[in-house]
């Protein structure tokens, strides 16, 4: 097996006597033990009649089997020790993958391999879930996503089982007596759910040997029925599926034309990625490219090439172009370019240093790779062990050993206009067919064959041209010598108005680094329209400063620049080399003077359009925006925010930069493979620059007191029809003691309130709570999303659960010291990779935890908590003693006009006048 010369993880292979095959990954650092099983069957198994039986099957998986009946038992236990289950059904693989504490993964093991081996498929909990599926299937029924994708499925070959709908609803497992429903899981089960067509992978501190004896103990009881015979799937497209528009009807305001093209699956040639190629030569956006062309038409802002469906025989690649209003009436023109640009490659041919860049790019990204949490890593393992040879499971994904220009331009030759599919996607766009289940409007036409003749011109644009060589790719690799003393940061400027801090990594020993800085600007304070000109600015920026450094982000340096309540951010991260300087250039480009005129009306329509996007948000989601909004002082609602933006111009844009770096306050950390020398020398060049401007404090991050007053009441309008309510509570202070009392509360409730509401009382799909901290303010939320359940059942839902859990909660006795345990856990979880021990050192500094010791602080108050604590808790919150409360709702909630306890927020903007800041 081919293993990176940095990866530090032992690992081994091995196939059981009953045909599972098997991955274990023996890591030090991960942050739980997690394991992920994915079998080769998907929706595409599912028999014609019964579409969605197979994600059926997957619910029905977690209801009880024959080692323990009880529904949802293996998520309940996960959850009672801090660890999680979940599951996803794709076309062709079903995956289950969870986590754990280290201590209890055997006994996570046996519980995943009985719901998998021995399921119940108890008929008297169908119908409840049917239920959950159909409610899944109701809740998605807007999502743009899905809406496209049933049109897809619509108009691809009809006898794919790709064109089969995939989630399922209540219609169709109803139409069946439940035991006949049952016969057919049964069936699939036993046919697919078999070891030799399943791939397990675990990632775990234990040792190899010590996983293997854990593997064989839960699955080597897994018998192979039956043999599983290859199914030989048609083509994706009869020749009528191509050569073909669509025209798309969204939701949400967007302008976007896809062009697809159909390819065979080159999964084979993984050793030299042909289509990587492309998406590179595609995506590019320097001077020359498909983008910087259509942006110096004013038809386009964005191109993303590469992406696209794919299957064991088919495969899309997906140009995705964000279109201008001007762009609509450009398709025909759009298109001819990029045949024009097409037949620039094929006249230049595929120069070898070409590919040997992106090899050379994908080895660093191997190579240096950020480790990721033990559950994804799990899960995408188990996936591709489908996919790659043995030798390969490890570097699949990056490896480019084989370079073949040749197989490059072969795979070209499909990119005609006889094997293409237009998607036009816009609000007033002509349809004429309804897709089913998601109602989308479309409409399909054959491409004239005068266009096809116009497409296949062969002339080549002469403003067109390939990317040139990549400047900013890392020359050197070299990890700097390591002082131990800097493995905290440590400030190296502190004077009024700059704070920098520095750190070295002595853990990961990459070539990496991040690099923060952060402007408090006091202009903020004047209010919506400095706070909106800014966002705007950004974006403006953004625009240029991504044209201008992608080959820089390709080689693996990126940067972030956004705002925050308090005013702007610049972040870079990735490997060090060259990187001080770049964030150097960035530096200087933030304050100089940028001419926007050219951008302006594109960017601004983008954002406008965003903006006015967000009224279109699930239901949950909207309340959880403007919940943010209410609390936060400098956070404004969308809506106002586009009447702002209307009317700002260029020379607005300007002024506006120029308060904003008329005072301010400037904090930055660096982290990662630097020297002391060199972080001396930046902060330097940082502080040369901070002198040339005036000097400001920290602007507070306001957040709303709503403790001492009546229950808050605010609807939010909705174009779902489903009932939403959040509930949210403000806990008495900020102080160590009651941040871990609601941290705690909120890991009790989480289980049973899910339970009680979505599986027992089958409210709605989205049940759940959260705790939700606003500027270092501890706060627990609940929310529900119904598609039958009013406002009043579902308010009145939630505080009953409230009533009854405070009412339970000395039978929490025997389990206290394990829910501390949990969060002393989280608390204690280690860093998986730089960036993340750089964040979280990043977020300390902000939050003035200027010691890093503030989570210890909370794992020594989690220590001495006792359970009458909690008790005292949930009576103080109950009874609103020091708590706040606000309750918002999309639809109507009648009994908010006539308590008096209650108090309606009608207009957040007044609510955000006259509240008091903490």
């Amino acid at each position: 097996m081919r293993i990176s010369d940095h990866d530090h993880r032992q690992f081994k292979h091995l196939t059981l006597h009953n045909g599972l095959r098997v991955f274990l990954i023996q890591d030090e650092f991960c942050d739980k033990s997690a394991a992920s099983i994915t079998v080769n069957s998907g929706h595409f198994n599912d028999d014609n009649d019964c579409q969605g039986l197979s994600h059926l099957l997957e619910h029905m998986l977690f209801l009880g089997d024959r080692n323990n009946a009880t529904a949802n038992h293996v998520p309940n236990f996960l959850e009672s020790i801090n660890g999680s289950i979940n599951a996803l059904t794709g076309t062709e693989f079903t995956s289950y993958f969870l986590d754990c504490p280290d201590e209890h993964l055997l006994q996570s093991l046996h519980l995943l391999g009985g719901m998998l081996i021995h399921p119940l498929f108890d008929e008297a909990l169908l119908t409840n879930e049917i239920e959950v599926i159909d409610a899944e299937f109701q809740l998605k029924r807007k999502d743009e996503l899905r809406r496209l994708y049933q049109v897809h499925k619509e108009t691809c070959n009809q006898v794919h089982p790709f064109s089969q709908f995939s989630v399922g609803n209540k219609d169709i497992f109803q139409s069946f007596p439940s035991s006949e429903l049952q016969k057919k899981l049964k069936t699939l089960h036993n046919k697919y759910y078999q070891p030799q067509n399943a791939c397990l992978c675990i990632v775990s501190p234990l040792h190899l040997d010590e996983l293997h004896i854990h593997v064989e103990n839960c699955f080597k009881s897994w018998k192979k029925e039956t043999p599983i015979g290859s199914k030989k799937l048609p083509p994706l497209y009869a020749p009528e599926n191509l050569a073909i528009n669509i025209n798309i009807k969204p939701i949400v305001k967007t302008q976007r034309l896809i062009i697809t093209f159909a390819l065979p699956n080159p999964k084979q040639d993984f050793r030299s990625k042909p289509l990587i190629i492309l998406s590179h030569i595609f995506g590019d956006e320097g001077e020359g490219s498909l983008l910087h062309f259509y942006k110096q038409k004013g038809w386009a802002t964005s191109v993303n090439a590469g992406g696209g469906i794919e299957g064991s025989n088919f495969k899309d690649f997906n140009i995705n172009i964000q279109l201008t209003p001007a762009g609509i009436g450009k398709i025909n023109e759009i298109t001819q370019t990029l045949f024009s640009f097409i037949h620039l490659i094929k006249n230049d041919g595929i120069e070898s240093w070409r590919i040997e860049e992106v090899a050379a790019i994908n080895q660093l990204m191997w190579h240096y790779a950020e480790t990721t949490k033990s559950v994804d890593e799990s899960l995408h393992i188990s996936q591709t062990m489908f996919e790659y040879p043995k030798e390969f499971l490890l570097e699949g994904d990056y490896v480019l050993d084989q370079i073949k220009p040749d197989l490059v331009l072969e795979l070209l030759e499909y990119f005609t206009p006889e094997n293409m599919r237009l998607k036009s996607i816009w609000p007033d766009i002509k349809t004429n067919q309804i897709a089913k289940y998601y109602e989308t409007p479309y409409a399909v036409d054959k491409i004239s064959n005068q266009l096809i003749q116009a497409f296949s011109n062969k002339n080549v644009d002469s403003s067109l041209n390939l990317a040139k060589p990549n400047e900013f790719l890392p020359k050197e690799q070299a990890i700097k010598p390591i002082n131990q003393k800097f493995d905290t940061p440590q400030k190296v400027i502190e004077d009024p108005g700059l704070h920098i801090w520095y750190g070295q990594d002595s853990k990961f020993n990459q070539p990496k680094g991040d690099c923060y800085l952060t402007f408090d600007c006091l202009a903020v304070n004047q209010g919506i329209e400095v706070v909106t000109a800014k966002r705007l600015w950004i974006a403006l920026l953004n625009e240029k400063l991504n044209q201008r450094y992608y080959q820089a982000n390709l080689a693996g340096m990126h940067f972030h620049f956004y705002p925050h309540q308090g005013g702007f951010s610049l972040q870079t991260n990735g490997f060090s080399d060259n990187q001080l300087e770049f964030y150097s250039k960035l530096l200087t480009q933030i304050v100089k003077h940028e001419y926007f005129e050219h951008s302006f009306e594109q960017v601004k329509n983008r954002q406008l359009l965003g903006l006015s996007n967000k009224l279109l948000n699930k239901p949950i989601n909207s309340l959880f925006a403007r919940l943010a909004v209410l609390m936060q002082q400098h956070n404004y609602m969308p809506l106002d925010m586009c009447d702002v933006m209307q009317s700002i111009t260029p020379e607005v844009i300007y002024q506006t930069k120029n308060q904003l770096l008329n005072q301010f306050h400037l904090k930055g950390l660096m982290y990662g493979n630097w020297t002391h020398a060199e972080a001396l020398d930046i902060s330097k060049v940082i502080k040369s620059f901070r002198n040339n401007y005036k000097t400001g404090d920290k602007v507070p991050r306001g957040v709303a007191d709503i403790r001492h007053q009546p229950t808050y009441i605010h609807q939010v309008e909705s174009q779902h029809s489903d009932s939403a309510v959040v509930i949210y509570f403000q806990s008495p202070d900020a102080g160590v003691k009651n941040t871990v009392l609601t941290i705690i509360a909120e890991q009790v409730v989480s289980g049973p309130f899910f339970h009680q509401l979505r599986t027992e009382q089958q409210l709605g799909y989205l049940v759940g709570s959260g705790y939700i901290p606003y500027n270092q303010h501890p706060g627990l939320a609940f929310y529900v999303q119904s598609p039958q359940a009013s406002v009043e059942q579902l308010v009145e839902a939630i505080h009953t659960f409230i009533r009854q859990i405070t009412k339970d909660l000395n039978q929490y006795t025997n389990f206290w010291q394990t829910i501390k345990n949990g969060v002393i856990k989280q608390l204690s979880e280690k860093d998986t990779n730089l960036s993340m021990k750089a964040q979280r050192f990043w977020m300390a500094i902000n939050n003035q935890d200027n010691d890093f010791s503030h989570s210890q602080k909370m794992i020594q108050a989690i220590e001495g908590l006792d359970l009458n604590e909690l008790i005292v808790f949930f009576e103080q919150l109950l009874e609103r003693q020091e708590f706040g409360e606000i309750i918002l709702h999309c639809g109507t909630y009648s009994n908010s006009s006539k308590d008096q306890q209650f108090q309606n927020i009608n207009d957040p903007k007044i609510f955000k006048k006259t509240t008091r800041y903490l």
